[in-house]
């Protein structure tokens, strides 16, 4: 067997070493749903093992991976340190969780593309039963089976969530104090805000219809399982408005936006000075059409909370479709959010759809391709910013795949109807729907291109 490489003159790995290690680093999400940053992994990886690694540079994986050539327009190595940079800390994220017991480590130091393999002595123990789960997985079975989910809710939900940023260790005891406060009201009371908190990180992508109306259903369970507890109630008023926003004009868009008022008004009188339920009111008056209020209250969560990635996500996305888009840009920076390292929000979907219409279209490909590095909410429009940001740029080619791959995974997605029922302006709508129709994209949805007008 091949030696690829000595460490401390005593391990020897092997190309079979190399090649497990890199197996199950792909296999993880954080890799699995990201093409072009597994693609990137495994370039350098094989060119390293074919003895080519001093070799790698920016130009040749532009080239080899993502099909770049000089000739291009923009620089075609910038997408290739971005990815860099997002390989490596994705790669650190990896062996501080999943992988911190794999024995074989791969690395992409700075300054280079040139892997590096590590041997780690890791001890054996007894193996325990994996604690991972799909969230949304865990949510079907909860509405389905109602019993099912309680033991999933009482047996996993419960289940600390692992701290890696020291900073967080406030924010962590004040959680672990305030479930020691539900607990003694209720094991019922603990139950509804564990899982109300995890449903509402499921609420993004808001363009996903099929989503909202599960997690509808699973905040009406968290409130008959606590009908005192405000998460319910806010929780549901947010899916209820987004599945508002999804529908075209009519009865009933006027019928579910009133019944997810109804439930932020509940929401509020149980808990008026919780920043989820003044979020919650500000969600609400989107479906109603009524901006201003929209922004004022969630400008009043956001000041209320500097710490809530849901609130920030939410500010932001109000911002980016009330048309301030620096305001969404800077609710999307959470340099300064402390807390669960492992959560993922929408604020990278929100940055690269603000730049959008700032004209940073190079931003914009950076702020979708990180989006999707780290595993954030991704949705048809995600994927028709992108394709209309390099068509600004004149990237035709690359333009047409990401329509193409948009239509593959979306073939009926109503454009028109979500982007027109969620900007305020028809201006806005434009920005994106006319680079689409260059490229040739007309909508398969009867009337959606219809629906793309402005706002009452």
């Amino acid at each position: 067997m091949k030696q690829t490489q000595a460490v401390e003159g005593q391990r020897q790995i092997t190309n079979a070493d190399v090649r497990a290690a890199l197996e199950s680093i792909l296999a993880n999400e954080m890799f699995s749903q990201s093409e072009r940053l597994s693609g990137f992994l495994k370039y350098i990886v094989d060119e390293a093992l074919a003895g080519r690694g001093d070799a790698i540079r920016g130009k040749t994986i532009a080239q080899d991976v993502y099909e770049r050539v000089p000739q291009d327009s923009g620089d075609p190595e910038n997408i290739v340190r971005v990815h860099a940079r997002q390989l490596r800390q994705n790669l650190g994220m990896y062996y501080e969780t999943e992988g911190k017991r794999d024995p074989v480590h791969i690395h992409l130091d700075s300054g280079g593309y040139c892997p590096r393999f590590e041997y780690v002595d890791v001890p054996t123990r007894t193996p325990t039963p994996s604690r991972k789960r799909s969230a949304l997985t865990m949510l079907s079975v909860f509405v389905i089976g109602g019993g099912l989910g309680a033991l999933i809710a009482n047996t996993t939900l419960k289940q600390p969530v692992e701290v890696q940023n020291p900073d967080a260790q406030a924010a962590s005891q004040h959680e672990q104090l305030t479930r020691q406060a539900l607990l003694e009201k209720s094991a019922a009371a603990l139950q509804a805000a564990n899982f109300a908190e995890q449903a509402r990180g499921l609420i993004f992508p808001i363009f996903e219809r099929s989503r909202q109306e599960l997690l509808t259903g699973v905040f009406q369970h968290i409130i008959s399982t606590d009908p005192e507890y405000f998460g319910g109630y806010a929780g549901a008023a947010q899916t209820l408005a987004t599945k508002a926003i999804l529908t075209p004009k009519g009865s009933e868009r006027e019928e579910i936006t009133a019944l997810a008022g109804a439930m932020a008004q509940k929401a509020l009188t149980l808990g008026p000075t919780e920043p989820w339920v003044q979020s919650a009111l500000a969600w609400a008056e989107v479906a109603k059409g009524d901006y201003e209020a929209a922004y004022r209250l969630s400008s009043r969560a956001k000041d209320m909370t500097s710490q809530d990635g849901h609130v920030l996500d939410f500010h932001g996305a109000i911002s980016l479709f009330s048309g301030r888009f620096e305001e969404a840009i800077e609710a999307a920076d959470r340099t300064n959010l402390k807390g669960r390292s492992n959560q993922r929000f929408a604020n990278r979907n929100i940055y690269g759809a603000a730049n959008y219409h700032l004209g940073n279209n190079e931003k914009t490909l950076e702020g979708f391709e990180a989006a999707a590095a780290f595993g954030d909410p991704l949705s048809a429009p995600s994927l028709a910013y992108q394709a209309a940001a390099l068509q600004r740029l004149g990237r035709v080619t690359e333009a047409n795949s990401k329509l193409a791959e948009l239509n593959r995974a979306w073939p009926n997605a109503p454009l028109g109807i979500m982007f027109a029922g969620i900007y305020q302006n028809h201006e806005h709508v434009e920005e994106i729907l006319a680079p689409l129709r260059e490229l040739g994209w007309t909508s398969k949805v009867a009337n959606d291109e219809g629906n793309a007008t402005a706002r009452d």
